[in-house]
Order: C-alpha cells, then structure tokens, then sequence
C-alpha cells in the first residue's frame, strides 16, 4: 500500500488509516550547515528516506516533512542558508498539525526525529501536550542519522565477513578500522554521509573533505568537567566549522544503502510495537481524567 499522506486522494485515505492502525509519523529534520561536504537539508533528506522504507516494513501513515526543526542560534553570522525559527513559531505549527493529522482519523502520533538538536525542544513539547486534553497521543523516535555505522561494524564484528550483503570486502575493512579506532561519528560524520550517498549521492562532495575540520576544539570542556551546561552544552563552540567526525574518506553509496536498509529496519521494529501497544492511549486517557 502507499504509506504517503500525500500520495492518496480523499476517497483512499481512510484504507491508509485503518492498515496503519491510527499511526501517522512525522519525519523531522532541519536546515543547517553539515561540514563542507553534506547539503543543508541532510537531516531532513535522512529522516524522510528512513522513515518512507521503514513504512514499507511495517505501515503507517506517512506526514509530509516537517522541515524547519529547532536551530537555536538565529546570530546574523550564521552560516549560508542556514534556517532559524522562534521555539514559539516552531512549537504552535507542530501542535497544530498534530491536532489535524488527529482530526484524520490517526490517534497515534510518532515524530521520527533525524536533528540532534531537536531532543531537547521536542522534549518539551510532549510535557505541552500533555497539559491539555487532547484525544490523540504523541511520541517521538530518535532515528540513528549518526550511528548507522557502528550498527554496521557491530554486524560484522558478531556475524563475520559478508553479514552485511551491501558491503565489499573493502568496505567491511574500512568500517571495522573506523570503529575499532574509536574516531569521532556525530554531525555530518560517517553515518549521515552514507546516507545521503544512498538518498542523493549528486549532494554529497567527498573533495570538500579536509578543508575545514570536524575535531572539537575542546574550548567548553573546563565548564563541562565542573557541572555548568551552556546553550546546546557548548556544541558550537567546540565545532564552529558545524562538523563532528573524522572524515569519512572513503565513504561510498553501499555504505549507504547499507545504512539505509538497517536504519529503516530499525525504524520498522519501532513503529510495530508503537501499532500493537494497548497501553499508550490508555494512560493517556487516564492521566486526561478531569480536564
């Protein structure tokens, strides 16, 4: 079945819902800087990619981007074509979208978030929801947009050679010395560059590699040890270059589809527990009493 909300007319839509029993899940994203060598919208392109194969494993109704997530620093010297939007802003759209994706007939509402820097905002948010009666509930998943790659090496290391079928001998050799090595894997690393080799390998620029680096500059580190937590705990301080990785070097798109594939498994296993769960519109109904 098509899982896309916007692929289906009025008449089919109601046969997406009943399948999907009541799941809708939002891929989340947004726009920011990733290193020299990853387009703007990485985040938004991973989230939707997992989140349209996942619904291929396990159904469910699919919501158009949610683009714009949460980039606090809205400084003027941002970078180029960086998109910044008030909490207010971001937080009054997200709730009203889920008030009309539950007006659709979809009770359960799954955000699958691909931004690190969503976690904290998106935290709140469901402390919102839940200070209103609503009749719907809301979750959010954390997609692996930067951990793909040790779920790949962790394959390998536990099954052997050719675990993972994507890969080439090379390519195995290659994940198991980044892992093994410990290097850095966070925004724009290893992980999210495979992915994007998969989804749009024309986006991604591998010769850009090197020119600026993605090694924290440490600078916050003296606040961290003793307790004291800045605005987005120092990130852009310690990566001013809005990179955190070694460079995937030899990153390449089976890599990718592989990281792909296991990404949406993953995703898959998460949205057939939300589906079959009996408990989470329960105890929302219950902590509802009284309103």
């Amino acid at each position: 079945m098509e899982t896309r909300w916007l692929y289906h007319t009025s008449e089919t839509f109601p046969s997406l819902v009943e399948e999907a029993k009541g799941v809708c899940v939002i891929p989340m994203g947004c726009v920011e800087k990733h290193g020299l060598h990853l387009p703007l919208g990485a985040d938004i392109m991973e989230a939707s990619a997992i989140v349209y194969e996942a619904s291929k494993l396990e159904t469910a109704c699919v919501f158009p981007d949610f683009t714009f997530g949460d980039y606090c620093n809205a400084a003027p010297g941002q970078p180029a074509g960086t998109i910044t939007l008030p909490l207010e802003t971001e937080t009054l759209l997200l709730e009203q979208l889920c008030e009309q994706i539950s007006r659709n007939g979809c009770k359960k509402i799954l955000i699958c978030n691909a931004h690190g820097g969503n976690k904290v905002w998106l935290s709140t948010f469901l402390r919102k929801l839940a200070n209103k009666k609503r009749d719907f509930v809301c979750a959010v998943c954390t997609l692996p947009f930067s951990s793909t790659h040790k779920i790949l090496a962790e394959q390998l290391l536990e099954k052997g050679s050719g675990a993972v079928p994507e890969l080439s001998a090379e390519d195995e050799a290659y994940l198991l010395d980044f892992y093994n090595q410990g290097k850095t894997a966070g925004h724009a690393c290893i992980s999210e560059t495979a992915l994007i080799m998969a989804i749009a390998p024309e986006a991604v620029h591998l010769d850009r590699l090197g020119i600026e680096s993605g090694l924290s500059a440490h600078k916050t580190d003296y606040l961290n040890d003793v307790g004291i937590q800045i605005v987005n705990g120092g990130w852009d301080i310690n990566y001013p270059n809005s990179y955190e990785g070694h460079d995937p070097v030899d990153c390449n798109e089976r890599i990718g589809r592989a990281a792909l594939r296991v990404a949406a498994e993953k995703l898959a296993r998460a949205i057939k527990v939300y589906k079959e769960d009996e408990n989470v519109l329960k105890w929302h109904q219950e902590m509802q009493k009284g309103w």
